[in-house]
């Protein structure tokens, strides 16, 4: 049995300007990460250089977290029936504490400034705060809807995965800022923070999201039941007991743990990838196909964390961080903006009473294949630079191009929304 796509109220979609302004600004960070590249010295020689560092805050703090901050102003009230309240208002002001956190954050670390790590970390847990505070103040007013689906649910698992990685960012931002004692070793504090970042907010929030827009829009079967019952909370369970045991130095159970939550991460992408060779669509599209690469780059990264078990080599972790940040993460979330973005385009002209053109007029699939073309070359450029240093600044290079080609695709959406609108 498989899960069906809950009843989506599309009637509550808020102002398209609410999850746009996040959509827009988040490839302004993956350029800012091509620029750490390119002009940076030895920036993937370890995962512990600044330039290394930044790169990693402008993906993850920069254009992941206003990508997913972005979708949930969307996806809370329609799929989950949360109502935010003063949405433009939550919007606006989460966006601008995020984007001049996250600015800070990334600078701070590049740079070796400790008040800008600081600030950025405060401005950033703010903004989370504000967007956290006002989707728990909608969970209250919001009726309780019963649905076939789970996605629900794991969006707000989520949102607690979203507020453990921020406190636990702001305490390693106070230890490497101000030089503040840690209980435990600050590498075993990194590893919780991005553990926590992967799995429990971005892990779970991909997950949670697919099971209504991978079925949605790639025309494939449902995720199962039993599967999407269990999934996220396992995930949930397994990230506390693994935080749990590394703050007790249970070195052994840590990593009975460690792997067995890798491996529930390959479970999803596995059954993603199986359930797209099971689309009724024909010819799938250059997005169906971007998402399949993104799960395998997923369980390769994997693959390079596993090999760091055995071999404590820098290189595999920082494949790992290639792999699964600019592979996995990148990859899907580019996919599905290329297939949210101009659906929203065409939501807001049909629910305004325009005559919508097809989606494929917001956005025809064109510069679409190139543009994503071109993110697996910057992949294959990116995990060559690992190992040959020269590579990092070609790679750097072709990602400002990538990430301002993702920009100037959603400006395109956003020229021919405008211009439906005027005739």
């Amino acid at each position: 049995m498989s899960s069906a796509n809950p009843g989506l109220a599309y009637e509550d979609t808020p102002p398209l300007s609410a999850p746009l302004r996040f959509f827009l600004t988040a490839p302004l960070f993956g350029i800012c990460a091509g620029l750490v590249l390119l002009f940076g010295d030895g920036v993937l020689d370890s995962r512990w250089t600044p330039g290394a560092l930044a790169a990693v805050h402008l993906f993850a703090a920069g254009f992941m977290l206003q990508v997913m901050v972005g979708a949930l102003q969307q996806i809370l009230p329609v799929v989950a029936g949360i109502s935010i309240p003063a949405a433009l208002g939550v919007a606006s002001s989460s966006h601008a504490l995020l984007t001049l956190g996250a600015a800070g954050l990334a600078g701070g670390l590049a740079f070796g400034i400790p008040d800008a790590i600081i600030g950025g970390a405060l401005l950033l847990l703010t903004g989370i705060g504000i967007f956290l505070f006002a989707a728990l103040a909608g969970l209250i007013r919001s009726p309780s809807v019963k649905v076939t689906s789970h996605a629900p649910r794991d969006l707000r698992l989520a949102m607690i995965g979203l507020a453990v990685t921020a406190v636990l960012g702001l305490a390693l931002a106070f230890t490497i800022g101000r030089g503040k004692p840690l209980p435990i070793p600050l590498p075993d504090a990194v590893d919780l923070h991005a553990a926590w970042g992967w799995l429990g907010w971005g892990g779970i929030l991909l997950a949670a999201t697919s099971w209504v827009v991978v079925p949605m829009f790639q025309i494939t079967p449902g995720y199962p039941i039993r599967f999407t019952r269990w999934w996220a909370p396992a995930v949930l369970a397994g990230l506390i007991l693994w935080l749990t045991a590394r703050s007790l130095g249970a070195d052994g159970t840590s990593m009975i743990l460690g792997i067995t939550l890798m491996f529930a991460f390959c479970a999803f992408s596995l059954l993603t990838l199986r359930l797209q060779s099971r689309t009724r669509r024909s010819m799938p599209d250059t997005s169906f196909h971007a998402f399949r690469m993104a799960m395998i780059a997923m369980l390769a990264g994997i693959a390079a964390l596993s090999l760091n078990l055995v071999d404590d080599a820098g290189h595999w972790s920082v494949l790992a961080g290639v792999l699964i940040l600019h592979g996995g993460f990148a990859g899907a979330i580019s996919a599905m903006l290329y297939k949210i973005v101009p659906f929203l385009a065409w939501l807001h002209l049909t629910q305004a009473g325009i005559r919508a053109p097809n989606m494929k007029k917001l956005l025809p699939d064109a510069p679409v294949k190139r543009q994503l073309k071109l993110h697996l070359a910057v992949l294959a450029t990116l995990s060559t630079g690992v190992f040959a240093a020269g590579a990092a600044r070609l790679a750097g290079l072709l990602m400002l191009i990538e990430f301002g080609w993702l920009m100037l695709n959603m400006l395109r959406v956003v020229r021919n929304w405008q211009h439906a609108r005027e005739t």
